[in-house]
């Protein structure tokens, strides 16, 4: 195998940048191969739903969902983001901050928030980055209408990998993603 002087393999690399690890990678094609034989089709919501609140929900709210959050706000939507695995009450990472700032999103005032704070409101559109999450919501008994971000994309994808153990190009990268869907789901909805 190829590698390049002092780090990993090229090939490792190249799914680092691209998916985040090996395991987002298996995630992803996983996923991927769901929506394309149509699993998560009706996941899809209508056009001009118009939905009252966008609640974003990611595993610690703290790089993708508080980033949807925000940008969903800037844009004039209301919206809301909550954890699934979090303590509560810390900042987003340093990193969505930083890429926040470069699209001019301001997370700097976001505090983590847990889904057992999630008080469910008529209009409410609960909006996953993976498909797991859905899972998890259903277990709490959820009976808002869910979907999922990366369904929304230009290039759409039913799971948008968790940036927080990845280096930055990737980081970057899933950002992105989360941002651009965020607003291609906002003009779907509209």
């Amino acid at each position: 195998m190829m590698t390049t002087a002092g780090s990993l393999p090229i090939q490792d690399n190249w799914i680092n940048n691209r998916f985040g690890s090996k395991k987002g990678m298996l995630n992803y094609t996983l996923f991927e191969t769901k929506r394309l034989i149509g699993q998560y089709s009706s996941l899809i919501v209508k056009p001009n739903l118009r939905p009252q609140r966008l609640v974003f929900v990611c595993v610690g709210n703290i790089c993708r969902s508080p980033l949807a959050e925000a940008v969903a706000t800037t844009l004039g939507y209301n919206a809301i983001s909550y954890g699934l695995d979090t303590r509560g009450g810390d900042q987003a990472d340093p990193r969505a901050i930083s890429f926040g700032n470069s699209i001019y999103v301001d997370l700097v005032n976001h505090k983590t928030r847990k889904i057992d704070e999630y008080c469910a409101k008529d209009g409410d559109l609960l909006v996953c980055m993976e498909p797991k999450h859905l899972r998890i919501l259903e277990k709490l008994g959820n009976r808002t209408p869910v979907t999922l971000l990366g369904l929304y994309g230009v290039k759409p994808c039913a799971y948008l990998h968790d940036p927080y153990n990845s280096r930055p190009s990737f980081f970057n990268h899933c950002e992105s993603k989360v941002a651009a869907a965020t607003k291609a789901l906002i003009d779907h909805v509209t």
